[in-house]
């Protein structure tokens, strides 16, 4: 059996996960992260993206956060993310139209603007929905 950790992912409406767990992958301003028992300490803030956990019993959940931070201490893990949203509450119907809005926006949009950074961020939720949908797809 792997190692494992104590994990807490919250958001502003409550606790969304907690337990024991064995992996954490996350999307940080860098890019993707992974997270195993007896990880270093270290705070990083969250894109939007998928969270990805593999628990302690071996089931793999999967969310879309809209952005946030994650926090590895003294061998806890803790997501403080904005929003956690489920796959299978996803609107697939209106994903083209979140993906072609997110585009239209940013290439109109002036690069150091604040008008960018916030088409940019729906952008990558955007994307992200597109990743769960697949998710959800190959899961039926």
């Amino acid at each position: 059996m792997a190692e494992t950790f104590a994990l807490k992912v919250v958001t502003p409406t409550g606790i969304v996960f907690e337990g024991e767990a064995e992996q954490v992958t996350a999307v940080g301003r860098l890019g993707e992260f992974g997270i195993l028992a007896e990880h270093i300490n270290f705070i990083t803030s969250l894109v939007p993206g998928l969270l990805e956990i593999k628990t302690a019993g071996g089931d793999a959940r999967t969310w879309v956060v809209s952005g946030g931070f994650a926090e590895v201490r003294d061998g806890a893990v803790t997501i403080l993310a904005d929003s956690a949203e489920e796959p299978s509450a996803l609107d697939l119907s209106r994903l083209d139209a979140e993906m072609a809005e997110a585009e239209r926006r940013i290439s109109e949009a002036s690069f150091y603007s604040d008008e960018y950074e916030s088409a940019e961020h729906d952008m990558l939720l955007a994307l992200a929905h597109k990743q769960a949908s697949e998710l959800k797809s190959t899961s039926r």
